[in-house]
Formats: C-alpha cells, structure tokens, sequence
C-alpha cells in the first residue's frame, strides 16, 4: 500500500517537472521607435563597468554578437568605433519560496488497517478515503533578468531600443539559462513596443 501511495504522489510531480525541464519560458518587453537594423557597426558593452572584461561577460557578449549579426547588425570589437551601442546586463534575485498544491495528492497519512476480534476492516471501504487531501509542497524558484539597451554612438547617445526579459525558474546559474534569456530577446525582434509578450524557448537535450 505505501508503494501505491508513493506512486500517486510522485507521478504527477515528476510530471510537472519534466513538464519544466523541457521548456524556459520569458517575459519580454521592449520599447522602440520601430527602426530596423540595417548593417550599422554596433559594440557590445556592460551596463555595470565593473563587469565589462571579465571572462563571464565576454562570454555572453560573444553570445549578444552572434544574435546581433543574425538580425542585420554588424559587430565590432569594443575597443573599435561603431554606429551604435548595445549596452546589457543580467542578474538573478535572491530564492523565493513557492507553494503547490496537488488536488489529486495523498496527505501523507497512510490508510489505517484496523483488527477488531479477528475481523479485517478494509482501507478503501472504512476511512481511507477521509485521508485523501490535497497535498502541498513547496519549493525554490528565482527570477532571472537580462536587460539590452541600443543607443546611437556619440555624445548624444540617443536610444535606439530598451529590451527587458524575465524569466522565473528553479535554475539559479545563470550561465545555463542566458542562451535561452538571449533567444527570447531577440525573438520577433523588435517586436511590439511597449507590450509584454511570453516566449517559450525549447532546451537542448
């Protein structure tokens, strides 16, 4: 019986999280004058100096380099001059506690088998369908940020493009899940100024 019960609890969980696994999902919202891009020079910078040249941020400026080619700029090295700016930086918030509920989960407590004078009183006839509760659990989420701003090069430094995307998940590395806050980024880009879209993002097996 406790197999049984076992089984009840765990295969809905296991499937909400393998639900999880397989897919990220992002709010993006952005906010433009409607300008394409059409081959200008652009350079990758960091918002926060102090990150500008560490081995992370290149990294994912390596990244931003390649979606900004894909979509009709032209990268340069940061050292060089260029049309525009691409200026970004990303972040992950402290945990936050999350509660479920599963309406279909077992309480916890097991079915009471009960023995009076030789007589056998079956679980799934007397009481154990009482013990049936929703069963809450709780568990560890994070919210990951990455923001982009493009601004034209010069004194003037006139904005080009905002772009902002969030992403809440059990995942608080935020190397593994840059690629997929980059993609959804750059998805539709520019995309419709001023509303918030959801863009789901396959992983990679």
């Amino acid at each position: 019986m406790k197999k049984l019960v076992y089984s009840l609890i765990l295969v809905p969980l296991l499937a909400l999280l393998a639900a999880c696994a397989g897919s990220m999902k992002s709010d993006v919202v952005t906010f433009h004058e409607g300008s394409l891009p059409q081959g200008e020079t652009i350079r990758v910078v960091a918002m926060d100096e102090s990150k500008q040249g560490s081995l992370e941020f290149e990294h994912y400026a390596g990244i931003l380099r390649d979606n900004l080619r894909k979509i009709g700029y032209t990268p340069v090295e940061d050292d060089q001059p260029s049309d525009l700016v691409a200026e970004f930086d990303y972040q992950v918030s402290e945990g936050m506690t999350q509660v479920r509920s599963n309406p279909n989960g077992y309480s916890g407590r097991y079915a009471r088998y009960h023995f009076y004078y030789g007589h056998y009183h079956d679980p799934f006839y007397f009481g154990f369908y009482n013990d049936w509760q929703p069963e809450v659990y709780s568990f560890t989420v994070y919210n990951r940020t990455l923001k982009m701003n493009i601004l034209k090069a010069g004194g003037d430094r006139d904005m080009v493009f905002e772009g902002r995307v969030q992403s809440i998940g059990r995942e608080n590395e935020i190397a593994r899940v840059m690629p997929y806050l980059i993609t959804a980024m750059f998805t539709n880009y520019p995309g419709e100024s001023g509303v918030t879209k959801v863009v789901t993002i396959e992983k990679k097996s």
